[in-house]
C-alpha cells in the first residue's frame, strides 16, 4: 500500500511527520481539535490497538510488520490516566503492533503536562478531549500542571481567552468556556515546543523537567526509561545538542547507557598501566586548562600511559573517546558534592570498568568524591590504587611533581609498550563503532595518522582509509577501509540495495535489508554484491528494512562500478 505518513525527523522514539491525504497534510505531532479534523482519520487505514493492561509489552521488532496501517490507534488509553505502569506496557505494545511509518494515536489522555512524555514515548497524534474535560471540571492546565478555578485570582496566561479576564468575577459556565479554549492553546504551545525539540535534539532536558510537575509523570519516565532496549534501539550514536544532565533521571538516559556499556563491551582489552583523572568543564577534557596543565606535566610519559576520566553522569571514559557523544558533548550541575545515585552508579561503572581489563597499575590523580569513588571500586576489587594528590589541590607543584614522579617509577617496573596516541582514538573509535576487533580488520598494520586533533585520518601506501569526521567526531570509513572491514565482518553495518548507482541519499523504499544494529547517525556501508557506497544512516537498520517512506542513508563517498 502507499504509505500517507512520512516521518521526517527524530529524536529517539519521538518524531516529526507528516500525513498527507488528498492535497492535505497534518504535521505531527498534532492534536486533533474538532470532528471534522478526525473525519480525516476515516478515510485513512486504521488499525485499532485494544491492549489490555495486564498484557506484558511484545519483544520489540517481532511484530514489527503486523498491522499495516497508516494510523494505529491505542483504544481505551484514557484508562491508563493515573496507572504509568500500565500506560508503559500499552504504548509499547501499540508501537510495537505498527510499522515504523504508522502513526500512533493515543486519544483522550493528552494534556500540556504528559503530552512531552507520550510524544518522547512515540506518540503521533493526540486530541484535546482531556482538554475538554478538565475545563467541564473546574481546572485551568499549563505545562506545569493543574489549577483550580478558585485557585486562580489572576488570569491564567496572555493568550486570548484569558486576556482581560478576572476569574472571580464570571460565571462556572463562562469559565469552563474560558478554560476549555485555553487549555487547547496550551496542549497546541506545548506541541510546538516539543517539535521545537526534537528538531534540536533536546526532547529528553523538556521532559525531564516536565516530570517534576506530578510523580505519576516521574513515575511513568522511570518506568519508560526501564525500557532501555526499546529506546537504545530508536536513539541516534551521536547528537549536536549538549546533555544537560540535570536531574536523577540522566543517569538512566539510553544514550549515557549505551556509551557506557560499549566501553566495556566493545573496546580492547587494557593492561599495563592505568592513570584516572576528574572529569573538566570543558570538552574535550584534553583542550581544558586542567587536563592540559597535567598532560603537559607528563609529557612524552603518557605514551606509555592508559588515561581514562572519571564523570557523572557517564562514569568513565577512555582518553580517547573524549570526542565522541555523549563525553564530547555534556553538561552538569557543579556544586562539588555528589548525590548517592551519582556515586553509586560511576563507582559502579568504574569497578566494571576495572575487572574488565587487566592493568598491572592503577593511579588516581584525584580528590574529594573522585578519590572516594576510586578507593570503593579498589576496594571491591582487592586491588591498590596509588593516590598522586595529597593536598586536595590536582594541579599543586606536590602533586604534579609526585604524579611525574609515580609515573616514572611504574614505567620503569612495568615496561609497557609504546603506543601512538593518535593510533588510540581512531582504533578506539572503530571499534566503539563496529563493534569489537573492528580495528583489526580495518587497520591489519598500523597506518600513518596525520591530521589536528581531533579529525586525524589514517591512510596506508597512499589510500586513506578513514577519517574522524569534523560535524560528529565520529570514525567515517573510505570505500578502501569498507571493504577491508567487510572482508573480515560481512554484512556487519551495511544497507544492501538493487543495483544502482544512489545520488545523495538512499531511500527506505530501495532498500532491501539492513544490519538491525545499525543506528540513526552511524557511518554505514551501501552494498549488493559490492561497495557501492559508505555514508550515515538517517533511521535504524531494523527501521530501513519495515518502513516505505524517508531517507534512509546519506551517501558520503561513492565506490567505482
Amino acid at each position: 500500500m502507499t504509505r500517507l505518513f512520512e516521518v521526517t525527523h527524530r529524536d529517539g522514539a519521538a518524531r516529526l511527520g507528516k500525513l498527507s491525504w488528498r492535497g492535505e497534510e497534518l504535521l505531527t505531532p498534532h492534536s486533533f481539535e474538532s470532528k471534522e479534523e478526525l473525519q480525516f482519520l476515516k478515510e485513512l487505514t486504521i488499525h485499532k490497538a485494544e491492549i489490555d493492561v495486564t498484557v506484558i509489552a511484545a519483544q520489540e521488532g517481532t511484530s514489527a510488520e503486523q498491522v499495516d496501517a497508516d494510523v494505529v490507534v491505542l483504544a481505551g488509553a484514557a484508562r491508563f490516566r493515573d496507572d504509568p505502569r500500565g500506560l508503559t506496557k500499552a504504548l509499547l505494545e501499540a508501537r510495537a503492533l505498527a510499522n515504523p511509518d504508522s502513526a500512533l494515536y493515543v486519544p483522550a489522555l493528552a494534556t500540556p503536562t504528559n503530552v512531552s512524555l507520550l510524544v518522547y514515548a512515540g506518540v503521533d497524534l493526540v486530541d484535546t478531549v482531556m482538554a475538554e474535560v478538565k475545563a467541564r471540571e473546574g481546572y485551568f492546565l499549563d505545562a506545569d500542571g493543574e489549577r483550580r478555578f478558585d485557585e486562580v485570582s489572576r488570569r491564567p496566561c496572555f493568550c486570548n481567552a484569558c486576556n482581560g479576564a478576572t476569574m472571580s468575577e464570571l460565571s462556572f459556565e463562562h469559565r469552563v468556556t474560558l478554560a476549555s479554549d485555553h487549555n487547547k492553546k496550551a496542549l497546541k504551545a506545548e506541541l510546538n515546543k516539543i517539535a521545537e525539540n526534537v528538531e534540536r535534539g533536546t526532547l529528553r532536558e523538556l521532559v525531564e523537567g516536565r516530570c517534576r510537575a506530578a510523580p505519576g509523570l516521574t513515575a511513568l519516565l522511570r518506568l519508560l526509561d526501564n525500557e532501555y532496549s526499546y529506546f537504545e534501539r530508536r536513539s541516534p550514536i551521536v547528537r549536536k545538542a549538549t546533555l544537560l544532565a540535570c536531574s536523577q533521571e540522566s543517569l538512566n538516559r539510553p544514550d549515557v547507557r549505551r556509551f557506557s556499556e560499549r566501553v566495556i563491551e566493545r573496546l580492547r582489552r587494557r593492561d599495563g598501566i592505568l592513570l584516572l583523572l576528574p572529569c573538566s568543564a570543558r570538552k574535550p577534557y584534553s583542550r581544558s586548562r586542567s587536563h592540559r596543565i597535567i598532560l603537559a606535566r607528563l609529557d612524552k610519559l603518557r605514551q606509555y600511559l592508559n588515561e581514562a576520566i572519571i564523570t557523572s553522569p557517564i562514569g568513565v571514559v577512555p582518553r580517547s573517546l573524549e570526542i565522541m557523544y555523549p563525553a564530547s558533548n555534556y553538561d552538569i550541575p557543579v556544586t562539588g558534592t555528589w548525590t548517592c545515585d551519582e556515586r553509586e552508579w560511576v563507582t559502579e561503572r568504574l569497578t566494571h570498568y576495572l575487572s574488565t581489563n587487566a592493568f598491572e597499575s592503577v593511579v588516581a590523580h584525584v580528590s574529594g568524591p573522585y578519590r572516594q569513588i576510586c578507593d570503593a571500586a579498589a576496594a571491591s576489587l582487592g586491588i591498590e590504587v596509588v593516590h598522586t594528590v595529597n593536598d586536595e589541590n590536582i594541579l599543586s607543584s606536590a602533586s604534579l611533581q609526585r604524579l611525574s614522579a609515580v609515573a616514572h617509577e611504574l614505567i620503569d617496573a612495568c615496561s609497557p609498550a609504546r603506543r601512538d596516541l593518535r593510533f588510540d582514538y581512531i582504533r578506539d573509535l572503530a571499534d566503539f563503532q563496529f563493534g569489537p576487533h573492528a580495528s583489526e580488520a580495518i587497520f591489519p598494520e598500523i597506518p600513518k595518522i596525520r591530521g589536528l586533533f581531533p579529525t586525524y585520518y589514517a591512510s596506508d601506501r597512499g589510500r586513506r582509509i578513514a577519517t574522524i569526521t569534523g560535524t560528529y567526531q565520529t570514525l567515517a570509513l573510505t570505500i578502501e577501509g569498507a571493504g577491508r572491514y567487510l572482508r573480515a565482518r560481512e554484512g556487519s553495518y551495511c544497507v544492501q540495495i538493487d543495483d544502482f548507482q544512489p545520488k545523495g541519499t538512499v531511500f527506505a523504499i530501495g532498500v532491501l535489508s539492513a544490519d538491525p544494529g545499525i543506528r540513526p547517525f552511524d557511518e554505514v556501508i551501501v552494498v549488493n554484491d559490492r561497495v557501492i557506497a559508505v555514508g550515515r544512516a538517517l533511521m535504524s537498520g531494523w527501521e530501513m528494512q519495515a518502513s516505505k517512506r524517508g531517507g534512509a542513508v546519506v551517501v558520503r563517498h561513492m565506490g567505482s562500478r
